[in-house]
């Protein structure tokens, strides 16, 4: 007998290039799964180098690529929607050309090798790792072949409420990351059979507060006896880096040590222009000292070691939970988060850090410059952080969660196979 024959073969889709929280996860996932239950394959849209990418390879799972064409992907995106247009005809034409080319010239081709994937590795059950609306080759995939399909959505809120009308039927299971992320899924998609709540997690092994790299605060220049106000996300409007330099501005009046550290950087060249615009006006303000832009990090626990206080204020952009504050927050780091979407789950207005309403540049600044002059409000607020993240959102516990949803499709979708046989068999007696 096949030594994996008595394992549930499980396909992860991943939606994205590797880099942000969905990687995050599918990483930490991967390394936490019970090999003894389950045998995990893996697939991604389009062929991209990245190091979580590298952490799974080196797992020795079994990895497909459905296409080798992310910079047309890429291409298309910008191109066609770069900017909505004035004309409300127009757009609509050029959201239409965009789904042309996508499906003739990328999504046919993922899809006929997703399928030849699920017929040939025998695979029992589908993963899509984000919202529906990014996967519509996985989910029509999952229909075709009338395999269960679990969708975790860890974001998408508000988001392509028409295609998810189509699409979330489809969908057996959502595991949302958060309450935020299940009111959307609940609210906007009536559809939807059935949601589970399972906060997203953080490999506790890999963030230990008080650990300390004083070589990589001379590799990025940061002078000591400088605070640093860490920012960790993509580059991308309305994640609320516009507002940081604007709080800057009156941060730096009153409070001159302090550094502010940007990681992350944009995946495309309408977020490099966003980088260029914070860049320009951080010059306009006289900033340029008081800030440091990394662009992407893998040692991301390294980074957060550095910081003394950790800031995260989109605006338009609604976070699912935001795994880089809840890292920050498993490194004992006091937070400034705005009132959105997930955000103030984690975060505890007064407790562990501050929750300011977003856009609000006044109450952002204040909040830090709170958090900069009273050191031991800030480590009470760091070590609250770190608790709450023990208590909630330990990667372990909520793997443990997810494979116990998993093996209950399982069963369910056994019995349903059962009931379907014996209906057979008595239809043939009779």
């Amino acid at each position: 007998m096949n030594q994996f024959s008595d394992r549930h073969r499980i396909l992860i889709i991943d939606s994205g290039g590797g880099y942000g929280g969905n990687a995050t996860f599918l990483r930490d996932f991967l390394i936490y799964l019970d090999k003894d239950q389950f045998q995990p394959f893996v697939a991604f849209y389009s062929l991209h180098v990245s190091p979580d990418t590298k952490a799974v390879q080196q797992m020795a799972l079994p990895i497909f690529f459905l296409s080798r064409s992310q910079p047309l992907d890429n291409y298309l995106q910008e191109k066609l929607l770069a900017r909505r247009s004035r004309w409300t005809w127009l757009h609509l034409a050029k959201v239409a050309l965009h789904f042309i080319l996508q499906l003739f010239l990328l999504d046919l081709l993922r899809l006929w090798r997703l399928l030849r994937i699920l017929k040939t590795n025998h695979i029992d059950l589908i993963i899509l790792n984000n919202d529906v609306h990014y996967h519509r080759v996985g989910a029509l995939a999952a229909r075709l072949t009338h395999l269960p399909c679990v969708c975790r959505k860890s974001g998408g809120i508000g988001e392509a409420r028409r295609l998810k009308k189509i699409l979330t039927p489809w969908i057996d299971l959502f595991i949302a990351i958060s309450a935020a992320t299940s009111q959307d899924q609940l609210q906007n998609n009536p559809g939807t059979k059935r949601v589970a709540t399972v906060f997203e997690g953080v490999d506790l092994k890999r963030y230990v507060p008080g650990s300390h790299n004083s070589e990589l605060r001379n590799e990025l220049g940061i002078s000591v006896g400088k605070k640093v106000v860490a920012c960790v996300s993509r580059l991308v409007e309305g994640k609320g880096h516009r507002e940081v330099v604007e709080a800057a501005a009156s941060v730096v009046k009153s409070y001159k040590d302090v550094v502010f550290l940007v990681v992350g950087e944009g995946e495309n060249s309408i977020s490099n222009s966003l980088v260029k615009t914070l860049k320009a006006r951080i010059h306009a303000l006289g900033l340029s000292p008081y800030f440091i832009f990394t662009g992407w990090r893998t040692d991301i626990p390294e980074i957060l070691s550095l910081a003394d206080l950790f800031v995260h204020c989109p605006t338009t952009w609604l976070e699912g939970l935001g795994i880089a504050h809840l890292e920050a927050m498993a490194m004992g780091k006091p937070t400034v988060v705005s009132e959105n979407g997930g955000l103030t789950e984690a975060a505890l207005d007064g407790v562990t850090g501050f929750v300011v309403p977003p856009g609000d540049v006044d109450c952002l600044s204040s909040a830090i410059l709170r958090l900069l002059n009273e050191h031991e409000l800030a480590q009470r607020m760091g070590t609250n952080a770190r608790k709450r993240i023990e208590e909630l959102f330990d990667v372990r516990k909520s793997t443990r969660q997810m494979e116990m949803l998993i093996h209950e499709y399982f069963r369910n979708n056994r019995l349903r196979s059962k009931n379907r046989l014996t209906a057979v068999q008595q239809t043939q007696i009779t």
